[in-house]
Formats: C-alpha cells, structure tokens, sequence
C-alpha cells in the first residue's frame, strides 16, 4: 500500500485539513536504538540544568528490559576469564553466544585459553554490546557476570541450548561435534547495564530472569524510518499537544518500544531535547503500534482544534 508524504505543518499547531496517517511500517527491519529516558544521569555543571519536556512518570522499559533487548540481538561478545600466568589476570576473548532461557550459551574449543581458563575457575564475564558509527560511549552495552557450566552433550537437556546457538549461527554445524568443542551456559548472578551516558544501573539475576527482549526492537528500525520521513506533522502534533515542547524548529523519532515511544526536538535555542509519550497499554506488533500512534495523533489534533 502505497501513502503520499503527509504535508507540512506549521510550529504553532497543526492544519485542520491534515489527513490522519495511517502508517503502514515496514515489518522486520532490525538495527533501531532504543535511548533509554531513566534518571540516573551524571551530575550536570550549576546552573545547566533544564525541566523535562515530557511526563518523566510516563511508562519505559527497565534497565532489566533494555539489557534483554541489547542482549538477545548480539551474536559475539567480549568473553573475560581469569589466567593462570599471569595469575588472575583477566583475559579477555572474542566468543560467538545465543541467549537460551536468559543465559548465554558458548561453543568453544578446549584449545582456546578461555576455556583452560574457565575449567579451571568458571567465573567469567560477558560484554556485549551494540555497533554503530556514533561515539561507542553513547551506545549500549550490557556486562553480564556469572559462573560458567560445561554442557554435557550426551545429556538430552543440552539439546535446546545446541538448538538455540546453532539457529543463531549456522556454519557452527561444520564443527559442533568436533571432540574438542563444548557448550558452556554462563549462569547469571548479576549484571551492569549502561544505554549511554550516564544512564547506567545494577541489574539483579532476578529482574533479569523475569524481563524478557522488547518484541518491537526487530521492527524499529523500519518504524523510525517511516515516520522520520511521512509523518513529521504528526509528531509535532504529538509535541505541541502532549509535552512542553511549543518552541521548536525540528522533530525527529529516535527511539519506540512496546511501552512508547521517544522523540527529539530542536529548540530555538539550537538544542536538542528529548520528549518521550507513552502507549495506553504495552504492545508487541507493528500494527499495534500503528493503532496506538493513529489514536494518539487523533486526541493530539483534537486537542490543538485541529
């Protein structure tokens, strides 16, 4: 289905006459941030602080959520060991992972240093984190730190784990049965997550069991671009309507989630600053957050007189 590009609004408010957009999202489109929207920011110089645009009680995902999110799309990762020479050094590896039930799981050679290392201390750590040509330190990652369990392969429970890693790589099947590969699962006891800077927490094994990926990751890529490019007058409709951005040059969606979803602003100041709007309740397809967004810019036009 094929829509025109929605037109032009002014920054005071919406036209009356502006159709309702309907937006058809792309459906499997990967790779979109999710910027989180928490507090805990670093400590900004005196007198530079600003009051949020937006509603900062409005529903977003929890660290636990996010660093599922970030962790069940990475397929390598910075695996640490502990050495033995240098003693408890450690060591740092390149490792291919898939996260089955919430924990990693490794295929590795008993060649490697790793894991000499692992079979004789199993506590180890896992960096992950995500790819972009930004600044590193503005993106995500996630440290998950635990003991790490050799998988017997004989045992039928070790099926699903092979299962699950062999679906997320492949070509691992020309080298699987190998004599001197093993599965390892990495059991979580905790874990630190960072979306950027300054938004950083704790996570305890608990939370993360009981969070799971955000379905809407796979398709934000995909949603971003559609309304970055067809619906920008909806978005300032959702600005002007809905949070204290009224003075602003350009808007911009940069991040959706099945809670909501963020934009930024471009203020007569020359600044950019976040605006972030909740969904009624949470979603998990495309076409839910197509009717959340239709809705929201139906009440947002309603409200402005349009």
């Amino acid at each position: 289905m094929i829509f025109t590009r929605a037109p032009q609004v002014s920054l005071v408010r919406p036209a009356a006459t502006h159709p309702t957009p309907r937006f058809p999202f792309p459906s499997g489109r990967v790779g979109a941030r999710l910027d989180g929207m928490s507090s805990n920011f670093h400590a900004a110089p005196s007198g530079t602080s600003q009051e949020p645009l937006y509603d900062t009680s409005v529903a977003t995902p929890s660290h636990a959520e996010r660093a599922r999110t970030l962790a069940a799309s990475r397929k390598s990762g910075t695996l640490s060991t502990l050495c033995e020479d240098p003693a408890g050094h450690p060591y740092g590896s390149l490792v291919t992972t898939a996260l089955h039930d919430g924990a990693p799981i490794f295929l590795i050679s008993a060649l490697a240093e790793h894991t000499k290392n692992l079979r004789r201390d199993p506590r180890a750590s896992l960096l992950l984190a995500e790819g972009g040509d930004e600044n590193p330190l503005a993106l995500g990652r996630v440290t998950l730190l635990g003991t790490c369990t050799e998988l017997d392969k004989a045992d039928p429970a070790s099926a699903g784990p092979r299962a699950t890693f062999l679906a997320a790589h492949p070509d691992a099947q020309y080298y699987v049965d190998y004599g001197d590969f093993a599965f390892f699962r990495l059991e979580i006891v905790s874990l630190r997550y960072i979306g950027g800077f300054g938004r950083m927490s704790w996570v305890s094994a608990e939370d993360w069991a009981a969070a799971s990926a955000d379905p809407i990751a796979p398709l934000a890529a995909g949603i971003l671009e559609h309304m970055n490019e067809d619906h920008r007058d909806a978005m300032r409709s959702y600005c002007l309507a809905f949070s204290k951005a009224t003075d602003f040059d350009e808007v911009r969606m940069t991040g959706v989630d099945r809670h909501g979803f963020e934009m930024s602003v471009k203020t007569r100041e020359g600044g950019w600053r976040p605006v972030r709007l909740g969904f009624s309740a949470p979603v998990s397809t495309a076409d839910e957050v197509r009717k959340e967004m239709v809705a929201l810019v139906q009440r947002a036009r309603a409200a402005l007189g349009g």
